[in-house]
């Protein structure tokens, strides 16, 4: 091979990872999230808002998890309304419906720990367990796709979601009959976080 055709492969490899690091990048998107919501309804507003995308789908899961840093009750109602029909059942966090056995499983597990306070801001950027968790709404989202997510027209999508201390970690959205899209997949987020630097910061806001 002649030299001059070294240099046209090279060339070539070297705008084909250009091309790959820009399919990348546009595949990144940030979701805003003006506050946690104080109740169902103003998580409904929120959701329906939000959640027309898979991301926005994936930044409501995060906005439940950060609905129990406020109380057990208010986190339990945003998850049931977070999630998809096939991850709830009968139970009494929302209007007859709770997260199935499967997702209860991983909410008493965090329950017991007590990690709850700040579980929910590690999925927030710039937060940092350094700094306690300590950031400011609105709150930023950072989430991604790669080449396995999946399309949108079957209903069915993968998206990472930045988390601190960890590589991005994946949650499947399923759309619903409405449009919204609602977590499919989700047990990758209950994932335990870096504690904070601080054991005695139990108010990450």
């Amino acid at each position: 091979m002649n030299r001059n055709m070294k240099k046209v492969i090279h060339t070539i490899c070297a705008l084909s990872v250009l091309m790959g690091a820009a399919t990348l990048q546009a595949q990144s998107r940030e979701i805003k999230i003006s506050s946690i919501p104080a109740n169902a309804d103003q998580f409904i507003a929120m959701r329906d808002e939000i959640a027309t995308t898979p991301e926005g789908g994936a930044a409501m899961f995060i906005v439940a998890m950060l609905g129990f840093s406020k109380s057990e009750s208010l986190g339990m109602q945003f998850l049931t309304l977070a999630l998809d029909q096939y991850n709830v059942g009968s139970g009494s966090a929302y209007k007859g419906y709770a997260p199935s056995s499967s997702i209860m499983y991983h909410v008493n597990r965090l329950n017991r720990q007590n990690v709850w306070s700040y579980t929910g801001f590690a999925y927030v950027s710039g937060a940092s367990a350094s700094d306690n968790y300590q950031v400011s709404a609105p709150y930023t989202i950072i989430t991604s796709r790669n080449k396995y997510s999946g399309d949108e027209s079957s209903g069915r999508v993968k998206v990472f979601v930045n988390v601190f201390g960890f590589s991005p970690r994946p949650i499947t959205l399923k759309r619903n009959e409405k449009g919204i899209w609602k977590a499919y997949e989700c047990s990758s987020m209950f994932v335990n976080v870096p504690p904070p630097a601080s054991s005695s910061s139990s108010d990450p806001l």
